[in-house]
């Protein structure tokens, strides 16, 4: 903590509203002007050490909580907004938080509060990655090998260059890319990416899956696979994805493969020509429509470039494989973190 406005001025919020609860809360300076909660429970003191953040991403949390893994004693985030998954990241690291906009959680000992209060900040703007045009330009720059411009990204993501620009002039003003640049992007544009990768999409789980070299209805389905890095098609998902850059994954040689498709008409033939699994035990494979039309339009041959991975089908860039481990949780940023794409591909999570 620090003194900045806004700190000040969610510690007060703390302070009141744990004073509304009853709670009985002095401070204790500490030599950098910070200062830790004493709270009186029953004329016994618990003292209570103070983080303050904005917005933080679920990454964000887990990266606090383990900073701080090896203090003892009790651990309170003040925030002005914390996702579902922030907040199961604290809870389960045993650490109490007051959400201003509408939670308080404070978990000491016999004191247990797990309750709403009262709305201390405005609701969060929409992201420019809540949406699909900010998504398909946010990918599009994290696999960027150099600099790109508008017209390249509209061109290559088929949008209008308007919006284009405009979800490019949203994502740098949410500090996720730089002013008047294209190429520096990283870290929290990937994890702010992944926050929001694969949600609400479409998926089906087969009951058997399409062959290669000749399946008969390759061309039915579009599977694409004449001319990988030409033409759109199925792609790789998923582990097996991961795996075939290189990702450090175990895999058994039967796991059923997990595909993205162009759109949802390839997902309801494929569930005419293979069927679909009654339960996940009985899958083939799984098929999910594209987050973004890009990914299954620029593909990978790896029986051509990395002829030792023996991976025959389409693969996505490394980008859509790492974003596909980040939605695994606490398991696949551990992954992530031994994953080094490819000479080639920018490591940019």
């Amino acid at each position: 903590m620090g003194t900045a406005p806004d700190e000040a001025s969610a510690l007060a919020d703390l302070l009141d509203v744990l004073s509304e609860m009853g709670l009985a809360v002095e401070k204790a300076p500490l030599p950098d002007g910070r200062y830790d909660l004493v709270i009186d429970l029953n004329g016994e003191e618990r003292r209570v050490k103070v983080a303050v953040k904005g917005t933080p991403s679920p990454v964000g949390v887990r990266q606090l909580v383990d900073r701080h893994l090896d203090q003892d004693g009790y651990h309170l985030l003040v925030a002005n907004h914390l996702s579902a998954d922030a907040r199961k990241t604290l809870e389960e690291a045993g650490w109490s938080y007051l959400d201003r906009g509408g939670k308080l959680r404070l978990w000491l000992d016999r004191v247990r509060i797990d309750a709403p209060v009262e709305r201390l900040v405005e609701a969060p703007q929409k992201s420019a990655l809540d949406t699909a045009s900010g998504r398909a330009v946010a990918l599009r720059l994290l696999a960027a090998d150099g600099r790109i411009t508008v017209r390249g990204l509209a061109a290559e993501l088929e949008m209008a260059p308007s919006s284009a620009a405009a979800a490019l002039k949203a994502l740098r003003a949410e500090n996720l890319v730089e002013e008047g640049s294209t190429e520096t992007v990283g870290a929290p544009l990937f994890w702010s990416l992944s926050e929001r990768w694969g949600a609400r999409l479409r998926t089906v789980e087969l009951l058997a899956a399409p062959t290669l070299p000749d399946d008969a209805s390759s061309t039915q389905l579009g599977l694409g696979v004449d001319d990988i890095e030409g033409t759109l098609g199925w792609t790789l998902s998923g582990d097996q994805a991961a795996a075939a850059w290189g990702a450090p994954l175990p895999l058994r040689g039967n796991s059923p493969p997990d595909f993205y498709v162009p759109d949802e008409r390839t997902l309801r033939i494929a569930k005419q020509v293979y069927g679909e699994a009654r339960t996940s035990a009985d899958r083939g494979a799984t098929v999910t429509v594209t987050p973004t039309r890009w990914v299954v339009a620029h593909r990978y041959d790896l029986g051509k470039r990395r002829p030792e991975a023996g991976v025959r089908w389409p693969v996505p860039h490394p980008v859509v494989a790492a974003l596909d481990l980040a939605r695994r949780g606490a398991r696949g940023r551990e992954i992530l973190e031994a994953f080094d794409p490819p000479s080639g591909f920018r490591r940019v999570w």
